[in-house]
């Protein structure tokens, strides 16, 4: 077994951050490491955790001289330890720019794709999740959990929480340990909680909050009202919500024109009632019952037929005799589209797929098999949903060749 001072290194100069957030240096024998909260410029402490033959992931010791790009955080939590936002160390103006690179690596590497992505927006800095999940501290506090353990460290005044929700997690008590799903809308101020009952009780919560899996609020998206169920998934907020809606919409013109719309994953329907036009038909894909019953109200009242399909998109096959959609928004979980995801797009001969994909390997991978089955990366977009930590939002355009639209 090592000792402990053959796992330290010194002077470890960090070049750049990769998927997932780490730090890239390089140690004294050209090996690659990876260290966690490194930023690039540091010049860095650091102690192996994980040593390979070619490569080590490492812890950071100290910052002997800090990056231009590093910020002390400003959120006494993180200073506390909370893992919530992993990037707090690096100053706002500079993390957009260094998510835009980590994608282009991603393309060069994984897809053997050469596209440089376009920067584009970001949510703001603070005060932008309406939705928090919080877990009960040993005081009875509602905290989150610290980086890479489960040690919890009391939430206080949560900076990126609405500020009806940054109020609300400092003042009411949580059993320790019990997760609580909180969401607040910021059109109409209702506010959502749920959890477990069976593990614990949550206290102080104000008597207007709707409580349980049945509760549900509205939220104001691209002028748009929709019901939200408090076991539905929704953005990080209606700010990162109106900015895919706004992307999807110049990345699809086609959609103003478009007879029949495929929303893969679609959720509560977010994008078939903000981007499809009422007049087309239009099909939503996915697994959530509480997703689909919200889609249901929100979709309601369109003039072109609506099809709601409680399905996995990857085994969705259109009804023969449907129209065949001119365009698919797909906007897959983490792992994003995989064989089954691009299979489905591929059957449903699309001339334009918009995809909204939050990883950039997945979506490097996606981009490949796409491209082998013959739709070409025709642009992406990398936005800002969640600043402060190191994920990345990217919003592509594929086009099916042989089409107009290639």
């Amino acid at each position: 077994m090592q000792n402990d001072a053959s796992l330290r290194h010194s002077d470890i100069a960090i070049e750049r951050i990769v998927a997932g957030g780490e730090g890239l240096g390089r140690l004294a024998d050209g090996r690659v490491v990876f260290v966690k909260g490194g930023v690039p410029g540091d010049i860095t402490t650091i102690n192996l955790v994980d040593d390979r033959r070619d490569w080590a992931r490492a812890t950071l010791v100290t910052v002997d001289v800090a990056s231009p790009q590093r910020m002390e955080p400003t959120c006494p939590a993180r200073r506390s330890g909370c893992g919530g936002c992993d990037w707090a160390e690096i100053r706002a103006e500079h993390q957009l720019e260094l998510k835009a690179e980590i994608v282009t690596e991603a393309l060069r590497r994984t897809a053997r794709i050469e596209h440089l992505p376009s920067i584009g927006a970001s949510v703001t800095r603070n005060g932008y999740r309406s939705g928090v999940r919080v877990v009960g501290t040993t005081n009875h506090q509602a905290g989150f959990r610290r980086a890479s353990d489960d040690v919890t460290i009391a939430a206080g005044r949560c900076e990126i929480a609405v500020p009806v929700l940054a109020e609300m997690i400092e003042s009411i008590t949580v059993d320790p340990g019990l997760e609580v799903t909180l969401r607040a809308s910021v059109a109409t101020g209702e506010v959502t909680a749920r959890w477990d009952e069976r593990l614990g009780t949550v206290d102080g919560l104000p008597s207007s909050v709707d409580i349980g899996p049945s509760a549900s609020l509205i939220e104001r998206v691209a002028d748009v009202d929709l019901v939200v169920g408090a076991g539905s998934f929704f953005q990080s907020g209606p700010q990162a919500a109106d900015l895919l809606v706004d992307a999807i919409t110049r990345f699809a013109p086609e959609l103003s024109s478009a007879r029949a719309v495929v929303d893969a994953y679609g959720g509560i329907g977010l994008f078939a009632a903000t981007v499809v036009s009422p007049e087309a038909d239009v099909w939503v894909v996915e697994t959530s019952r509480s997703a689909l019953a919200d889609a249901r109200i929100n979709l309601d009242g369109r003039s072109g037929r609506t099809q709601l399909v409680r399905s996995e998109f990857g085994r969705w096959r259109p009804t023969r005799g449907d129209l065949r959609p001119e365009v698919v928004i797909a906007d897959p979980a983490r792992t994003g589209l995989g064989r089954p995801g691009v299979a489905s797009v591929v059957r449903s001969r699309p001339e334009v797929l918009v995809l909204v994909s939050c990883d950039p390997v997945s979506f490097a991978r996606d981009a490949a098999l796409l491209e082998k089955e013959g739709f070409g990366l025709d642009r992406c977009e990398v936005l800002d949903l969640f600043p402060g930590t190191h994920h990345v939002e990217v919003v592509s355009r594929f086009v099916r060749a042989g089409t107009l639209s290639a």
